[in-house]
C-alpha cells in the first residue's frame, strides 16, 4: 500500500512537471481558472499521464552519460515530441491536457478522483 500510496504521489507531481515541458513548445495558453473535468477526460488524462512517465523514464535514462549538449538537446526536443504524441494518442490535446494538469493542482477533490481512478486500474 506505502508503494502504491508512493506511485499516486509521483504521478500527480509529474503531471505538473508535464505541463512545464509542453509549454517550451509554446503551445501553453493559460486555462481556465475553474473548470468541469468528465470521468472520460480523467481518465483520458490518466492513460495520457502513465505513458508520460514512461517516456520520461527512458529519456531520463538515455540522457545519462550524455556529454555532447546538442545530442541532450535533441533527445530532449524528442521527449517532448513524444510526451505531446502520447497526449494525442489518449484522445485529449495539449491545451486540454495543461488545464487538466493545472485544474488537478488546484483542486484537492480532482487530486483524490484521479489519484482513486490510477489505484482502481492497478
Amino acid at each position: 500500500m506505502k508503494i502504491r500510496n508512493s506511485l499516486m504521489s509521483l504521478v500527480i507531481a509529474l503531471s505538473f512537471g508535464l505541463t512545464a515541458a509542453v509549454a517550451q513548445e509554446g503551445q501553453m495558453q493559460q486555462p481556465p481558472a475553474d473548470i468541469d473535468v468528465s470521468d472520460q477526460q480523467l481518465e483520458q488524462f490518466a492513460e495520457a499521464q502513465t505513458s508520460i512517465i514512461e517516456i520520461q523514464q527512458d529519456f531520463s535514462e538515455r540522457l545519462q552519460g550524455v556529454e555532447d549538449p546538442e545530442r541532450a538537446q535533441e533527445l530532449q526536443v524528442q521527449a517532448n515530441e513524444e510526451m505531446t504524441s502520447a497526449v494525442d494518442a489518449a484522445g485529449l490535446d495539449v491545451e486540454s491536457f495543461n488545464a487538466i494538469a493545472m485544474a488537478i493542482q488546484n483542486d484537492p477533490e480532482l487530486q483524490q478522483r484521479l489519484t482513486e481512478m490510477l489505484q482502481n486500474t492497478q
